[in-house]
């Protein structure tokens, strides 16, 4: 049937994490180890846990990454025995995993934050950003465009410039993670994009985001964006964004 085995743990997938001997049976490393099971393939994907267990970090990564394998989506967890729930839809897949998280009382903290900030004099602007603000227009090879589809309330990012900040540190395809919607990290960058669609106004805010890299290491990333109105050629509406990795007026509570 083929696909894929793995486990992640401390929020980072590992193929084997057998080899280095701390716990040698899966149930150990589930109880003890904070392991996550995960198996996919064409049927769906299995994802495997202790509840309890310290594994809040590897359960967060699959909510926000559980679009990318395939479904339905089945989950199993021990909690004074085995419990199994099974889902199709990924965003569903994902808000049950947060609900789960919580009913462990395993609490997270908010891992997207994003602050408005007056752009002036007392706060450092990146000089690419201060431009765009004064100047109202990106260079198409740094930014990034995404058109807002009515049928379904989001956005989808249309096009990436290859100097981007995404680009750069996740490359240019529209899969990565980033680019993907419907979990909380689009939730929270895109009310933005609605406000500046809604007014027709240019919008400058501080971003401090836990996000999944092309590595697959779950890690804080500060940035600082402009974000425009945009109307595309075929009529479509929706926003463009350019983005720096700065620092940012945010701290986490």
């Amino acid at each position: 049937m083929g696909g894929l085995k793995y486990w992640v743990i401390n929020g980072r997938v590992e193929t084997d994490p057998f080899a280095q001997g701390e716990f040698d049976i899966p149930d150990i490393l589930m109880q003890r180890g904070g392991g996550v099971y995960v198996i996919s393939d064409r049927d769906g994907t299995t994802i495997r846990w202790a509840m309890f267990a310290s594994n809040w970090s590897s359960l967060y990564y699959l909510a926000e990454t559980i679009g990318n394998l395939p479904g339905p989506y089945t989950f199993e967890f021990f909690l004074s025995g085995w419990f199994t729930q099974t889902v199709r839809d990924p965003h569903e897949a994902a808000c049950r995993l947060h609900d789960l998280l919580v009913k462990s009382d395993i609490h997270l903290r908010q891992k997207t934050f994003v602050k408005a900030i007056p752009a002036d004099s007392s706060v450092y602007i990146p000089d690419a950003l201060g431009t765009a603000l004064i100047e109202h227009r990106f260079p198409e090879d740094r930014s990034v465009e995404c058109v807002f589809d009515d049928t379904s309330g989001r956005f989808f990012v249309e096009r990436l410039g290859r100097n981007s900040t995404i680009a750069k540190m996740w490359g240019t395809s529209p899969t990565t993670f980033p680019c993907q919607t419907g979990h909380s990290y689009d939730q929270m960058i895109s009310q933005a994009y609605r406000m500046v669609m809604k007014t027709g106004e240019i919008h400058y805010d501080h971003v401090l985001a836990s996000m999944v890299t092309s590595a697959q290491k779950q890690v804080w990333i500060p940035y600082q964006r402009v974000v425009l109105p945009h109307q595309f050629r075929d009529g479509r509406k929706g926003v463009a964004i350019m983005s720096e990795v700065a620092d940012v007026a945010i701290k986490p509570v």
